[in-house]
């Protein structure tokens, strides 16, 4: 009986140790699909109006002439930019909130690396679209 529990005891932590690898590498897998590359087509906006999907009600309320006025004053009182894409409607979270200053209110193409649980774009670099 006793070489008999050996053999069990020797089995199980033969199992357990093929199985742990594979447990640990099922998390790496999902960690590296929860980041990818991406290539978008967009709007640089402010998250405030980025609710909205329009920087209308916005402009009326403040007497704003256009999208890239509306988007820095907005960003300066608290909001902050963001890239919209108008077919999706998707709001795209940006971790640099100085590259895209430049490009408020104007259509851009950005390249980088979207983190999933974050909701958050890390960019490496953003052009205009126009």
């Amino acid at each position: 009986m006793p070489r008999l529990r050996k053999a069990v005891r020797a089995a199980t932590i033969t199992l357990l140790g093929a199985t742990l690898p594979a447990i640990t590498n099922s998390k790496r897998v999902q960690g590296a699909d929860a980041q990818r590359t991406l290539n978008l087509v967009g709007e640089i906006m402010d998250s405030r109006c980025a609710i909205d999907g329009s920087h209308d009600k916005i402009m009326r309320e403040n007497g704003m002439k256009n999208a890239k006025d509306c988007t820095l004053q907005c960003a300066k009182t608290g909001g902050s930019f963001v890239l919209i894409d108008p077919d999706t409607k998707t709001v795209y979270q940006l971790d640099d909130q100085r590259k895209p200053e430049k490009f408020a209110g104007q259509r851009v193409r950005i390249s980088g690396t979207y983190d999933e649980p974050s909701k958050t774009m890390h960019i490496e670099s953003i052009e205009s679209a126009e």
